[in-house]
């Protein structure tokens, strides 16, 4: 009884557990990381360090990690955007396993790829699996909407993809978000995930 309450609540008042708890945590990790607490080096997830050294709780605290504020900011409005439209859709549980593999495996998949080319780099934030959220919601959008959802999401791919350019951003990350999500979309889809 008390759980039927309590789920009227957040679908009359728009709530999302699960989205708003990752951008209270990122906001926390960042206000930590600001005030000296928490050191970047330490959450920031590279090839070496990952996966060579076996240090794979960065995988995680690297999705967590934003040191900039607008870093910080553009990442949470995204996800607060998609999550909001995904955890009503997907429900809480579907969202936050799909989340959590995405930030997993892309994570995980992003430091092999540096593997070779910067095995030393940190790679932080949110931006990869929010990749990954656009890629559940291209699909889920493709199949409403067809070609139509595809080209309204041409200039946010396109945006994406200009961003690969800047040596700040890792760009592998991205796309590795962004495949999963796509694989995510269509698991969840077809395979009632």
């Amino acid at each position: 009884m008390f759980f039927d309450y309590l789920g009227d609540i957040i679908l009359k008042y728009d709530i999302y557990p699960v989205t708003y708890g990752i951008i209270g945590i990122n906001i926390i990790i960042f206000i930590l990381i600001n005030l000296k607490k928490l050191d970047v080096q330490k959450l920031g997830s590279s090839y070496m360090q990952s996966l060579q050294e076996k240090q794979y709780y960065r995988i995680v605290t690297s999705a967590f990690t934003q040191k900039e504020f607008l870093h910080l900011a553009c990442n949470m409005y995204s996800l607060y955007n998609l999550g909001s439209v995904l955890e009503r859709v997907l429900g809480e549980w579907v969202f936050a396993g799909s989340y959590a593999l995405i930030m997993i495996l892309g994570g995980l998949l992003s430091a092999r790829i540096h593997k070779k080319t910067s095995p030393f780099t940190l790679s932080i934030g949110a931006s990869g699996v929010i990749c990954g959220l656009i890629g559940i919601y291209m699909v889920m959008a493709y199949c409403v909407m067809g070609m139509a959802a595809i080209k309204s999401m041409a200039p946010t791919l396109i945006l994406l993809a200009l961003m690969t350019t800047s040596k700040r951003i890792d760009s592998i990350g991205h796309f590795t978000g962004l495949f999963l999500g796509l694989i995510c979309g269509v698991g969840i889809l077809y395979f009632g995930l």
